[in-house]
C-alpha cells in the first residue's frame, strides 16, 4: 500500500514538473509538454514508429499546434523545428543562425574537435570555409583535370557493368567512383590500389550507418557512453573515428615529405601553403583541422552525390516509361560513341528534369541543421532566445501540396515549360546563404556524368521476379534507397 501511494506521489510530482516545464508565453513556439529527464523522447518514438520517420513526426506535430515553428525536449535540451519553405529559407539566409551547437554527437562526429568547416561557427569557421571556396574553384570545374576525372570513373563503371554480368547493386559502384574523384581533388591522384579504395569507401559508409543508429541516444544522453559503451554505439563509432583519422593523416605526412612551395597540386598542399604562411600562434591552419576538412569533404561528397545518383537509378528501374524517355533525348543530343560531356548539359532538359524531380521527392538530408542561434531574434510570430538549437525539416517542403501538384507523384515534366528546363523554384538541397554547400558545382556535375553516362549504354531493368517495382526508402539522418539490385542490359 505504502509503494503505490508513493509512486502516485513520485507520478504527480513529476507531472507538476513538467507541467511547470512546459508553461509557455505566447511568443514562445509551441509543443508537446516535456518529462523531467527524458523531455518528449517517448512521445516521439512513439510517433516515429506510427509515422514511420522522423520528419514525418515533426509534420504532424506542426499541425496538431497549427504552427510551422514548434518545439520539442530531446531529454533537457529544448530543440526548435522549422516546417515550410517560407521559414526554412528566412533561417538558411539569415546570419542570426550561423552557428552550431557543440553537443555530444557532434564532438564524436568531429571527433572531439570544433574544427572543420561543416560543424565549426564563428570566425574560424568564415575563414576555413572562405579557404574552402577559393580551392574548390581553383582545383573544380574550371579546370579539365577534374572533368576528365569524373569521365574516367564513368569508363570505369561502364566496364564494369559490361564485364560482370547478372543483377547489381549499383550503390557499389557509384560510392567508389565518387570517392575516388573526391581523393583525386584532395590528393592530386586517383587511388590507384584497388582494395585501398574499396577499404576507404566501405569505411566511408559504414561510419555513415553508425552514426545513424547512434546519433540520438548519445546526443540525448551522453553520460550512456560510460554504461553502455558498446549497445550505444559509442566503441564502434570512436574505432571508425580512429581508422578514419589515421587513414587520412597517412596521406597528409607523405605531403608534407613531398611539399615545395609554389608547386600545389591539390587540396592537401594549398592547406599546407597556407599552414607555412601563417605563424605557429595562429591555430586555424593544423593538421588536426586538416584532418577534419577532410572529413567534412568526404562525407558531404559521398553521401549527397552517392545518394543521389543511387536514386536516379532506382528511380530508372521503376518507371520504365520515364526511361525511354530520358535515353530518347540522350541519344538525340549524345552521339553513341563519344560520352557525356558538361557542355551536354543545357541540351538535355528532360534530364535535369528527372535529377530535379528524383531530389525533390527524396533529399538526401530529410532534416536540416543543427544551428545554433547566435543573438535573439523573431521568426514568424515567436521570440528565438540566443543559444536555441534549430532544426529545418526540408521534407516538409518536398510534400507541400501548396508548391507542388501531387507532391507524392513522381513527374518531371513539372519543370519543363515550352521545351525548356525550369529549376525548381522550391529546392534547398544546397542550402541558401552563408552556409551553403560549397562543393555544389561538383556535386552536380558528378551526378550528371554518371548518371547520364550509365544511361547512354545501359537499360537499367528490375530483376525479374524480385524488382524494384516500387520505391523503397530507408530514414535515419539521411533518406536513403533501400539496398537494391538492377540488371544493366547493354543498348
Amino acid at each position: 500500500m505504502f509503494a503505490t501511494v508513493l509512486l502516485v506521489l513520485l507520478t504527480l510530482i513529476l507531472f507538476s514538473i513538467s507541467l511547470l516545464l512546459g508553461q509557455k508565453s505566447k511568443k514562445d513556439p509551441p509543443g508537446p509538454i516535456p518529462w523531467p529527464f527524458f523531455g518528449n523522447q517517448i512521445l516521439l518514438k512513439r510517433l516515429k514508429r506510427e509515422l514511420g520517420a522522423q520528419h514525418a513526426v515533426f509534420m504532424e506535430l506542426g499541425k496538431r499546434y497549427d504552427s510551422d515553428v514548434i518545439s520539442v525536449h530531446l531529454g533537457n535540451d529544448k530543440v526548435l523545428v522549422v516546417n515550410g519553405f517560407k521559414l526554412i529559407t528566412t533561417v538558411m539566409k539569415s546570419d542570426d543562425y550561423d552557428g552550431r551547437p557543440w553537443n555530444e554527437f557532434i564532438k564524436i562526429r568531429n571527433m572531439g574537435k570544433k574544427s572543420g568547416i561543416t560543424m565549426n561557427d564563428g570566425t574560424e569557421w568564415k575563414e576555413l570555409r572562405g579557404w574552402m571556396v577559393r580551392t574548390m574553384k581553383f582545383f573544380g570545374l574550371g579546370k579539365s583535370e577534374m572533368s576528365e576525372m569524373l569521365k574516367n570513373e564513368l569508363l570505369n563503371m561502364v566496364e564494369n557493368l559490361k564485364t560482370k554480368g547478372g543483377p547489381r547493386k549499383m550503390k557499389s559502384l557509384i560510392t567508389p567512383a565518387v570517392v575516388n574523384v573526391l581523393w583525386y581533388l584532395a590528393t592530386g591522384t586517383p587511388f590507384l590500389d584497388g582494395k585501398k579504395l574499396q577499404f576507404f569507401s566501405d569505411l566511408l559508409e559504414t561510419r555513415s550507418k553508425a552514426f545513424d543508429m547512434a546519433g540520438g541516444w548519445l546526443s540525448t544522453f551522453p553520460w550512456i557512453r560510460y554504461i553502455a559503451p558498446e549497445s550505444s554505439g559509442y566503441n564502434v563509432l570512436m574505432t571508425l573515428n580512429n581508422e578514419l583519422r589515421n587513414f587520412l593523416l597517412e596521406s597528409i605526412r607523405e605531403h608534407k615529405k613531398n611539399y615545395k612551395p609554389g608547386s600545389e597540386a591539390d587540396l592537401i598542399d594549398m592547406f599546407l601553403h597556407e599552414m607555412e604562411d601563417h605563424t605557429e600562434y595562429d591555430t586555424v591552419y593544423t593538421e588536426e583541422q586538416l584532418v577534419i576538412i577532410l572529413v567534412d569533404l568526404f562525407i558531404a561528397g559521398c553521401t549527397t552525390t552517392g545518394t543521389t545518383v543511387d536514386f536516379l537509378f532506382l528511380h530508372m528501374a521503376v518507371h520504365q516509361d520515364v526511361q525511354r524517355k530520358l535515353q530518347k533525348e540522350i541519344d538525340s543530343v549524345i552521339p553513341r560513341d563519344r560520352i557525356p560531356d558538361l557542355d551536354d548539359r543545357p541540351k538535355l532538359p528532360y534530364v535535369e528534369a528527372v535529377m530535379s524531380e528524383s531530389q525533390r521527392l527524396w533529399p538526401v538530408f530529410p532534416i536540416v541543421g543543427p544551428r545554433r542561434v547566435l543573438r535573439d531574434t523573431d521568426l514568424d510570430k515567436y521570440t528565438i532566445p540566443k543559444e536555441s538549437t534549430v532544426l529545418m525539416n526540408s521534407f516538409s517542403i518536398s510534400r507541400d501540396p501548396n508548391l507542388y501538384t501531387d507532391p507524392e507523384k513522381f513527374i518531371p515534366e513539372r519543370y519543363i515549360k515550352n521545351g525548356a528546363f525550369v529549376p525548381d523554384p522550391y529546392s534547398l538541397q544546397f542550402g541558401k546563404g552563408r552556409r551553403r554547400c560549397p562543393g555544389e558545382a561538383l556535386a552536380k556535375a558528378a551526378s550528371f556524368i554518371l548518371f547520364v553516362g550509365v544511361m547512354q549504354k545501359f537499360n537499367i531493368l528490375p530483376v525479374p521476379g524480385k524488382g524494384p517495382t516500387t520505391i523503397e526508402v530507408t530514414f535515419g539522418i539521411t533518406t536513403s534507397p533501400k539496398p537494391y539490385e538492377i540488371l544493366a542490359v547493354p543498348r
